[in-house]
């Protein structure tokens, strides 16, 4: 029996013809949450820690205000100051759903008792979610209770378990900026998906966004930001969905570099930095990594991490650290390369080995991975046959009749 894995999702339920009546008492209810929870970050953490529901006067259930509690004891409400708006949870307990038809409703508490609303399925790869809710494969978690340009929306986390597929190689993928993402085996072809349009997308913006700035347009401007985010994450989906599927076609793990901290450690001019379409600090892979996990978790695949440092400078045909300028690549061997491409490739066969720092240009990597000062977050050492055959060397050395004389 294959092994299961627990994959938690949020989606995202309108609710269906809502009235102001209803659109109204979610509301009140959101106001007195917000102010719930502004009374209690004024109190020290230890007595918001012994707060009980007894001790607080509001309209809310206590089920609700049990969780306002919980919010501003936990690692984010203990950062927080003060809340501007604090949506609704629900726990898990609190909560049913039903199906009349092919109508899906939710039921929970509210000021003025419980109250069943009928919810809108946005796309039809939701269902099979809300039919394993009903039948128990799928487990629900608590929900939010939340308002996006004048509409109401349920937020509900779910936890299905997944079938773990047994791989039989891995993909590496490579993200910068000229190309958005590039994926490739350690043999064959590979994907790339370009950067450019994403470039001059982003000076567009960059432009308009200078415009609403002069001319003091501020609301304008909250909206041409939250304009540009829903357009990269659109993006992010669509690039995610198809390393995805490549990575089905492949039967294969992806693997990619650890970028964390990179804004900080990597080094960029003020020309490039003030450039929208060359500043790092506009790069959005840690969402596109965040994609990339949870669609890969849906089809019981997974996603590696591996230190970035000379991932793009070893030679992905012989290990040999190599020059790179732009998109070219070559090592002191004569193996050209797409930079990008080889990058990816060397991710795709990294088995962990480590090697000097002090490791000069024309050193293969292969003859240092046993070097006793190594440095984790080098240079990939993908020759495993040779590795094999340089410890049977030093083992027949000691046992002459392995070769068989």
């Amino acid at each position: 029996m294959a092994n299961m894995v627990k994959v938690a999702r949020t989606i995202k339920l309108k609710f269906v013809n809502l009235n102001r009546c209803k659109a109204q008492l979610f509301e009140e209810m959101t106001a007195e949450n917000t102010r719930i929870a502004n009374e209690l970050l004024l109190l020290p953490l230890q007595e918001r820690r012994k707060m009980t529901t007894a001790k607080i006067v509001c309209d809310l259930k206590s089920a609700l205000v049990n969780q306002t509690i919980r919010h501003t004891t936990s690692p984010t409400g203990r950062k927080t100051k003060h809340y501007k708006m604090l949506p609704i949870e629900v726990n898990n307990q609190n909560w049913k759903l039903t199906k009349k038809g092919d109508t899906y409703s939710i039921s929970f508490p509210t000021i003025k008792g419980e109250k069943r609303v009928p919810i809108y399925l946005a796309s039809s790869h939701w269902q099979p979610l809300l039919d394993g809710l009903l039948e128990g494969t799928v487990k629900g978690g608590s929900f939010k209770l939340i308002k996006h340009r004048n509409k109401w929306y349920v937020y509900l986390s779910v936890i299905e378990d997944v079938p773990e597929v047994a791989t039989e190689t891995r993909i590496g993928c490579d993200r910068g900026q000229n190309n958005i993402s590039v994926v490739a085996s350690k043999k064959g072809f590979g994907k790339f998906f370009s950067g450019s349009e994403v470039m001059h997308r982003r000076r567009y913006f960059q432009r308009r966004r200078k415009q609403l700035q002069q001319a003091k347009k501020f609301r304008a401007l909250k909206k041409w930001d939250k304009k540009e985010r829903r357009w990269m994450d659109s993006i992010n989906h669509t690039i995610s969905r198809r390393i995805v599927r490549f990575a089905e076609y492949k039967n294969a793990d992806v693997v990619i570099e650890d970028l964390e901290g990179c804004r900080k450690t990597m080094k960029q001019s003020q020309k490039s930095r003030s450039d929208s379409g060359q500043s790092r600090h506009s790069w959005s892979f840690y969402s596109l990594e965040q994609k990339l996990e949870y669609k890969l978790a849906l089809k019981g695949l997974k996603l590696i991490k591996r230190p970035a440092p000379y991932t793009s400078k070893s030679c992905c045909t012989c290990g040999v650290l190599g020059n790179r300028k732009k998109h070219h690549f070559h090592c002191s061997n004569g193996h050209y390369h797409n930079a990008d491409l080889n990058a990816s490739r060397n991710l795709a066969q990294w088995d962990g080995f480590s090697c000097d720092l002090t490791l000069k240009k024309d050193a293969s990597v292969m003859d240092s991975s046993d070097l006793n000062h190594g440095v984790f977050g080098t240079p990939p050492n993908f020759m495993n046959t040779q590795k094999e055959q340089i410890e049977y060397i030093q083992l027949s050395l000691f046992d002459p009749t392995l070769f068989g004389s």
